[in-house]
């Protein structure tokens, strides 16, 4: 009972501080657009793999009883957590998007029309095809923050939206405005402070390297916290050749991704030491469809693999346990046996 009351403690005060959560990267390759990503919390997140199928009506806030609704242009494929909100997902055009945790997020629109930030990233895909259209896009969205129940307090986030072109954004929502990163500026995405914040750091940091070896001094001091975990990806990724296929480029890039130890110290709750970790990470490759999702949560520890394009062109209504101790090797038929 006190590691439950310490878990949720941490779980709370995750939400009102700099909590620090998860990474990703993006690598552009001969054989196709690649990207893989942490999701690092202090609790399970009872991931489901979902569909959300074009002409869907859906909530703008995320959450019964506030904002209004609108329809989805494109079909989607996502990891639900939270009541079925939209994590990280896929649409059938090959836009993905990555939610992760962005304490500074600011938010000041009102009113029903407004789109929350429990439901934006979920909206971005629903209705755009591609980063261009994204960009075109994102100054003329009102946005809310909303709370949800099943949290103590209202989330923050920042979103990073890649296509299967290459092209890739990072969007952060700060009190000056819309914040915008792109291409090369977008390739890597921890948590707060800033994205500018880190890209100083690393352009700091690795205009002293003289030497790229196992010695090299290039700013992390190997923690768990956003600018190493920054820092930590930069260096790693820029040392990236090209792969020899599509699956030996997906191994390499998530092995550029620092996880998170578990029982590794976090902060202080209570006069007790709580600590997170690395719950799932996810690596895709936006062409080819391709998929390996690893979780290592409580007795769970399962690295399989699916192609969420068959998945999505099956038509099926999936919503699929991704956090199952049963789950072995390629498991694309039985997500979609599974569905209706």
């Amino acid at each position: 009972m006190k590691k439950l009351l310490i878990a949720t403690a941490i779980a709370a005060a995750s939400f009102t501080t700099a909590s620090q959560a998860c990474t990703s990267i993006a690598w552009n390759t001969d054989f196709g657009t690649l990207t893989t990503r942490t999701n690092d919390w202090v609790e399970s997140t009872s991931p489901i793999l979902g569909t959300i199928k074009a002409g869907s009506e859906r909530l703008m806030h995320g959450v019964k009883g506030h904002g209004t609704t609108y329809e989805t242009q494109y079909d989607i494929l996502a990891i639900l957590s939270y009541g079925g909100l939209v994590h990280d997902g896929v649409n059938s055009e090959g836009l993905q998007v990555n939610t992760m945790y962005y304490a500074p997020m600011n938010m000041q629109d009102t009113g029903t029309d407004t789109i929350s930030q429990l439901a934006l990233g979920e909206y971005l895909i629903a209705n755009y095809a591609n980063v261009e259209e994204v960009v075109e896009n994102i100054q003329n969205l009102q946005t809310e923050m909303a709370s949800h129940p099943s949290l103590p307090n209202a989330p923050a986030f920042h979103w990073a939206l890649t296509d299967k072109t290459g092209d890739r954004v990072v969007i952060e929502h700060d009190k000056d405005g819309v914040s915008i990163y792109r291409g090369d500026d977008a390739m890597i995405m921890t948590n707060q402070p800033s994205q500018q914040s880190h890209i100083d750091a690393w352009n700091s940091a690795s205009g002293k390297i003289t030497k790229t070896w196992s010695e090299a001094d290039f700013g992390s001091t190997g923690n768990t916290n956003p600018r190493d975990r920054f820092l930590h990806a930069s260096y790693f990724s820029e040392q990236l050749v090209q792969p020899s296929s599509s699956v030996n480029g997906m191994m390499k890039l998530a092995t550029t991704v620092f996880r998170i130890p578990h029982d590794a110290a976090n902060r202080e709750v209570n006069g007790e030491m709580a600590g997170y970790a690395t719950e799932w990470s996810l690596t895709q490759n936006l062409n080819s469809g391709d998929a390996v999702w690893e979780y290592l949560w409580g007795d769970t520890w399962s690295n399989v693999k699916f192609n969420f394009y068959e998945v999505l062109e099956s038509g099926k209504d999936i919503h699929f346990e991704m956090d199952s101790a049963n789950l072995a090797g390629d498991i694309t038929q039985q997500i979609i046996a599974s569905g209706k």
